[in-house]
């Protein structure tokens, strides 16, 4: 799930101006990685921090990540979770993922889970959002 593309365009706009980035790319995460691995960039570190709360199956997703590390790097990663083995959309229109599904994810890619543990990187209504956040090495 993308936000509308007016929202998308201030924000990146916004990001443009302030000059927070070396290099800002606006574009599906998949296509992304595809074009990035075509170009055969090599990353010591790929950074998903609030982003996979967005995304159904993260068996391509991290398979296209994996494909961008260079050799012993890592990928690190939060989603919001639940205590069941497969995804479930939440009324906020997010997804929650059950710590299994990361670990098929991460095997799928031929990665290596270094770390997995509970955090919670939002809060709803002042209630801290169950999550995990997961560091998996190439």
């Amino acid at each position: 799930m993308s936000p509308p593309t007016g929202a998308t365009d201030r924000r990146s706009n916004a990001s443009r101006v302030k000059g927070l980035y070396d290099r800002l790319a606006v574009s599906e995460l998949r296509q992304f990685l595809a074009a990035e691995a075509h170009a055969q960039a090599r990353y010591h570190l790929v950074l998903a921090a609030d982003v996979f709360a967005y995304v159904n199956d993260l068996v391509p997703v991290v398979a296209a990540a994996a494909r961008v590390l260079a050799p012993g790097g890592l990928l690190a990663f939060t989603v919001e979770s639940h205590r069941g083995d497969g995804v479930v959309l939440q009324p906020t229109l997010r997804y929650a993922h059950g710590a299994p599904c990361l670990r098929n994810a991460i095997a799928a890619a031929a990665l290596t889970l270094d770390h997995l543990a509970e955090v919670s990187t939002r809060s709803e209504e002042g209630i801290p959002v169950p999550g995990l956040v997961a560091v998996a090495r190439r």
